[in-house]
């Protein structure tokens, strides 16, 4: 069933919403035997029940701090020890922001919507919103309000001078806290009811956020408090952002999108407008249709880390080897994760909102194979058909077999379909893969992504192509771009024998 933009808006926080909370056992770090696939994802339960968390921070020093929205609680959680310590906060309120200041401090976000605290009942009007301030020292709170009425304060940043900065997702605003005058200022983003969520600062200054409920980014200049937006919707099918909310600058000044109603994150080019999607995997269709991303940040290495709320994973696109890694959360269906942190060792820590834990992926464990394909780009028409060959360069052989699949850049799932040959691949030895792809005679022309990935349980990892999709003609529509069929053979030997040029390379660097 192919979903419209008002549907994918209406469902973007859907999920959200929900006040299902799941109970879950503790689970132990396990030792991997050299034959399995590491073990990449742990998590760990939270002392309070029904707790909800929701926001999460790394310190400089490696602990972890996140909300307690449901129970009113700042939680801490030191993984030297894997001991936990909770703070009663005043107030009442869901709190999606949490961040920490050049002397330490802890800030947090709170807003209560009629005074509801159950997990997404605050995302109404009325409501009353502020910061709250933790100072570690001496374990006490304090507080500023938001002198806007149903301001709704959702991500909060500190700047290079130590000042605060939050959006306002019912407020249409954003907001900034001042230590040393303390005062607060409120600045109005131009579009009406643009529903600002996340925000970040690039390396000159500026301040982006997005914009989820009016498809578009924001461009905040402190200087002279000026503010310039840039739209990411489109009526293109296959361009369509309809709710952007986690951000990054990347080091090229490109800006990375998680799409919170799709099933892809975006990589936006403010100087040429260029815009390129890369899909993730699809859920099944039992638990939700589109894996809506929402938190992300970029790593020391320039990887791409965003969460999968509706997907149920953690994943990193890596711009250099134009891969994108997916890890499943062990606790479903859906653990219901928003917000990712990065730590000082480059681990990556999320909440698991309706499953009442919290999370780590050991960022740094190997992974197991990589994919290539023979082709990185595609110019097809409506109704053909092109054959690909992907070689998967076993580096640590496994136990089991991997399962292929195709995912797409738009809504509508039947725009393509893909078979393969094979379809489960044995993981203790390289291979060559070979997939026929189809273009439906019904797929709107545009630039889209194709992604072709191998899923191995613990962990998926997908290559992509950009495809140009062109009308078509008729009496053309089935034939291969290929053709004959030597030609992809011919193809595929070369791609095989490039990646063991790349191997032996690889074994000659680590003598």
């Amino acid at each position: 069933m192919m979903l419209s933009v008002h549907s994918i808006r209406i469902t973007a926080f859907s999920l959200i919403l929900a006040g299902l909370l799941f109970n879950s056992l503790p689970m132990a770090r396990a030792t991997t035997p050299s034959n399995s696939i590491p073990q990449y994802i742990d998590e760990f339960p939270i002392p309070t029940l029904r707790a909800a968390p929701l926001a999460i921070t790394v310190d400089r020093y490696g602990i972890v701090w996140f909300t307690e929205s449901n129970m009113s609680k700042l939680g801490r959680f030191d993984p030297s020890n894997q001991s936990f310590i909770e703070y009663r906060v005043p107030g009442v309120g869901d709190m999606w922001g949490v961040t920490y200041d050049h002397e330490g401090r802890i800030w947090i976000t709170q807003y209560a919507g009629h005074g509801s605290v159950n997990p997404g009942g605050a995302i109404v009007a009325g409501g009353n919103g502020r910061i709250l301030i933790f100072d570690t020292a001496s374990k006490q709170f304090s507080v500023v309000n938001i002198p806007t009425n149903s301001s709704f304060p959702m991500r909060i940043v500190v700047d290079s001078d130590d000042r605060v900065w939050f959006t306002e997702f019912l407020g249409n605003k954003i907001g900034m806290y001042d230590q040393t005058s303390k005062r607060l200022s409120e600045y109005v983003v131009p579009t009406n009811e643009s529903g600002p969520a996340d925000l970040t600062f690039d390396k000159n200054g500026a301040l982006w956020f997005t914009e989820a409920y009016a498809e578009k980014i924001g461009e905040f200049f402190p200087g002279n408090q000026s503010c310039r937006e840039y739209p990411l919707g489109s009526e293109t099918p296959s361009l369509i952002v309809s709710s952007p909310v986690g951000i990054a600058v990347a080091s090229d000044g490109t800006i990375w999108v998680a799409d919170h109603g799709g099933n892809w994150i975006v990589n936006f080019n403010p100087a040429n407008g260029i815009l390129i999607h890369y899909p993730t995997h699809t859920p099944p269709a039992s638990v939700y249709p589109i894996s809506i991303p929402n938190g992300l940040l970029i790593d020391g290495q320039g990887r791409v880390w965003f969460c999968e709320h509706g997907g149920n994973s953690i994943a990193y696109y890596d711009p250099l080897e134009r891969s994108m890694i997916e890890f499943p959360i062990p606790s479903g269906p859906i653990a219901t994760t928003l917000w990712i942190a990065l730590a000082p060792n480059g681990d990556i820590w999320f909440t698991e909102w309706t499953a009442d834990k919290i999370g780590v992926v050991h960022a740094n464990l190997p992974i197991p194979y990589t994919i290539h394909l023979n082709a990185n780009s595609l110019v097809l028409q409506e109704g053909q058909a092109t054959s690909l060959a992907a070689a998967v360069d076993i580096l640590q052989p496994t136990e089991g077999n991997g399962t292929w699949s195709a995912s797409w850049s738009s809504y509508n799932p039947t725009d393509i379909s893909a078979t393969f040959s094979p379809q489960y691949p044995l993981l203790n030895s390289s291979s060559v893969m070979t997939t026929t792809v189809s273009i439906s005679s019904t797929t709107p022309p545009g630039n889209y992504t194709l992604s072709i990935g191998l899923d191995a349980s613990r962990v998926r990892v997908w290559a992509f192509a950009s495809v140009e999709v062109s009308p078509g003609t008729t009496g053309n529509d089935t034939y291969s771009q290929y053709a004959p069929t030597g030609e992809v053979i011919v193809l595929t030997l070369a791609l095989i024998a490039i990646l063991l040029l790349r191997r032996k390379r690889l074994r000659q660097l680590n003598r």
